[in-house]
């Protein structure tokens, strides 16, 4: 694989180790501090790597929008000083990475070592995917923390994938989601990475940024930093769920706890949204309020509620229940703490360690319950946007 090295510098600074590292490993840097030189060097490669260090003549970030604008399959690395919000900004311009001024020998071969990784990829992307003419998106959702919204999520995902299904799960909860850690993974390509790299640019498939976990699920993981979720906004969520649905026969969002623009986003591009409960008057009273904010914005009518950690006796009486959301709790799971813990502790779905628990089978009948609707008609929905205040 043959790929463009580009050094472009407004001040004629020199490369330094960048050109010492790239040489040890065989690789040829052009330098220039030229405008026509460097759009005649992008041009010709449709495989370049460019860093960037503009101070004086040009205003770094801008010139790094207009390259990303005009030359999509450049990977640029921005070379920015030392504070997060130009790592931030950044992003939001097109980089696909960045160095600090000061950065380390480490950090800059870390930074080379991605960029030839993408560019492998990159070669690979004649890769062929079938698209896929009719997939479901399933959220899961409840307004409070600790009711098991991601564990669900992930094992809901093996069960389907297990059945034959093309199976992927979108980690909602951008600050701080845990679908890959609940897989004993640590992606480091995320959500972050797609929409600094791949975001409205069609050559560059949102699979390249997803990553295979056991029981064949493809997880597009949240950021690895919270700070970064800044510059993820509801439009580019819409986008990457329309991209996935493209390729995978049902997709799994694990939603956030808090109300924002994404996670409205979320909901309306839903088919079905799972608001998993307890069986406790806390719980049930903010699942309620959370049900009647669906109503006002007209997504009540997807929502199936999920009673966890169900024990027959205890708590309200499933008649009450459903006199507080007007209608029946679509399945139970039973409460079995020691599969759960043992699943989040190894970082393994409990569909594949323990498969014939109680907690296990019922998981499995949800997840056959679901796809009995995956042959049924489905609604011609309007396009609709959905804000907090208004605009």
């Amino acid at each position: 694989m043959s790929i463009n090295w580009i050094f472009f510098s407004d001040t004629n600074t020199p490369p330094g180790e960048i050109k010492t590292l790239l040489e040890k490993q065989q690789f040829q840097l052009t330098c220039t501090n030229q405008m026509d030189k460097l759009h005649g060097l992008l041009v010709e490669n449709n495989q370049s790597v460019l860093f960037i260090k503009a101070h004086t003549l040009f205003n770094v970030f801008e010139l790094c929008q207009e390259i990303s604008v005009l030359y999509p399959h450049v990977y640029i690395i921005l070379i920015v000083p030392d504070n997060m919000e130009n790592l931030r900004k950044s992003m939001l311009m097109g980089a696909s990475d960045t160095l600090r001024s000061s950065y380390t020998h480490e950090e800059l071969g870390e930074a080379i070592i991605h960029a030839k990784k993408y560019m492998s990829h990159r070669a690979k992307k004649d890769t062929l995917f079938f698209l896929k003419e009719k997939s479901r998106v399933i959220a899961i959702a409840n307004p409070k923390g600790g009711v098991g919204r991601t564990l669900v999520t992930v094992n809901l995902a093996v069960a389907f994938a297990r059945m034959g299904k093309k199976v992927a799960v979108i980690d909602g909860n951008l600050q701080f989601g845990e679908v890959a850690m609940y897989f004993n993974q640590r992606p480091k390509r995320t959500i972050y990475e797609w929409v600094k790299e791949g975001y409205g640019k069609v050559n560059y498939s949102i699979t390249q940024y997803m990553s295979t976990v056991d029981g064949d699920v493809s997880v597009l993981a949240a950021p690895n930093r919270p700070e970064f979720f800044e510059g993820i906004t509801e439009e580019h969520m819409k986008e990457a769920i329309n991209e996935v649905k493209k390729l995978f026969d049902i997709v799994l969002i694990d939603m956030p706890v808090n109300l924002s623009e994404i996670h409205l986003q979320c909901l309306d591009s839903a088919d079905d949204i799972l608001l998993l409960a307890f069986n406790e008057i806390s719980v049930l009273r903010l699942s309620q309020l959370y049900l009647e904010t669906l109503e006002s914005i007209k997504q009540k009518d997807k929502v199936k509620l999920i009673l966890n950690r169900h024990v027959n006796g205890q708590g309200l009486d499933i008649k009450k229940i459903e006199g507080i959301f007007g209608f029946s709790p679509y399945h139970t799971l039973p409460d079995q703490v020691k599969v759960a813990t043992a699943s989040i502790k190894s970082g393994q779905p409990f569909i594949l360690s323990n498969s014939r628990s109680h907690l296990g089978k019922e998981v499995w009948k949800l997840a056959e319950k679901l796809l009995e609707q995956m042959n049924e008609t489905p609604k011609i929905k309007k396009e609709k946007r959905w804000f907090l205040v208004g605009k």
